[in-house]
């Protein structure tokens, strides 16, 4: 893996806010940089990331079925008790999941580490999937790299596929996004995705989530008070548990994306339990729950 320089495009940030790429500066500091990029090898690709990625992704899933039949797992992921069973009929019902992202340490010699699970409000997703698309197109172009250059990212053909794929499970007619207001890479996130579900065929409305609503029947509502079927939130089930309106989730009939057994997976307690589950697993770091850390050890959870 080799850190490579190169020059920026001179109009790159005219042409970001004309794709809506607004949050390329964040407070008053570069967002995007893109004055150098990685150069990987095919074996590093395939071998060293694209297969763990897919083993870790099996081994989360298979945490999953083991917690939510657990209730001292349960208690140790410090999941409200009022939405255990919830939780659970999430994932037995197996309600479908849009994507995860797995976050790796990786230096180019040695094992991935896994660092975490963002599988519930992952972002990101714009950049990898269309953004630096772009910016791979036109540096070929104007002959700054060869045309041999490629990427390891089919993220946006994966996104569009995976909405036609599960939404005819859902009987909603409309699919809702939504995120907090005064989120500049939320909302341009959400619409991104939004735009992924509509190349799908799926027909789209967007509503921030301060502005939902609750009828009298106890149906979440958008801003025309339309009743919501089918809802993809782009705001942590640790966050809504904690809200308000906790107790309507459970008596809603909103499909959620992502569903609620999600709340396992971005749940920090998954790293100890993923190293109790596979002890010694080469892209897993060591990780213990408070209080079981081994005598011998010094690193800590």
């Amino acid at each position: 893996m080799l850190r490579q320089l190169i020059a920026p495009r001179h109009n790159w940030q005219q042409q970001a806010q004309e794709f809506g790429f607004k949050f390329h500066t964040m407070h008053g500091q570069t967002y995007w940089d893109e004055s150098a990029y990685y150069q990987f090898n095919l074996k590093q690709i395939e071998q060293d990331l694209e297969t763990p990625t897919e083993e870790i992704h099996q081994m989360c899933l298979h945490l999953v079925d083991r917690v939510i039949n657990d209730e001292n797992l349960l208690s140790r992921f410090c999941l409200p008790e009022h939405k255990w069973q919830w939780i659970s009929d999430s994932w037995k019902n197996k309600h479908p999941s849009l994507y995860s992202r797995l976050d790796f340490s990786y230096t180019g010699s040695g094992p991935a580490k896994l660092l975490e699970n963002n599988a519930d409000t992952p972002t990101s997703v714009y950049e990898t999937g269309f953004w630096q698309w772009l910016w791979l197109e036109q540096q070929v172009d104007k002959s700054a790299l060869p045309r041999s250059a490629d990427q390891f990212n089919s993220l946006q053909e994966k996104l569009i596929n995976r909405f036609a794929e599960i939404w005819p499970s859902h009987p909603a007619s409309v699919l809702h996004f939504s995120c907090c207001k005064d989120t500049e890479e939320d909302r341009g996130t959400v619409q991104y995705l939004a735009d992924c579900a509509n190349a799908a065929g799926i027909t789209t409305k967007f509503v921030f989530v301060e502005d939902i609503g609750v009828d009298a029947d106890g149906e979440f509502t958008d801003n025309d008070n339309n009743i919501i079927q089918a809802l993809f939130k782009l705001y942590p089930w640790e966050f809504m548990f904690q809200e308000d309106f906790h107790s309507q989730l459970t008596q809603s009939s909103v499909s959620w994306l992502e569903p609620p057994w999600k709340a396992i997976l971005s749940n920090k307690a998954m790293l100890p339990l993923l190293w109790q589950l596979f002890p010694e697993h080469p892209n897993l770091l060591p990780a213990y729950f408070e209080g079981e850390l081994p005598s011998s050890s010094s690193n800590s959870s």
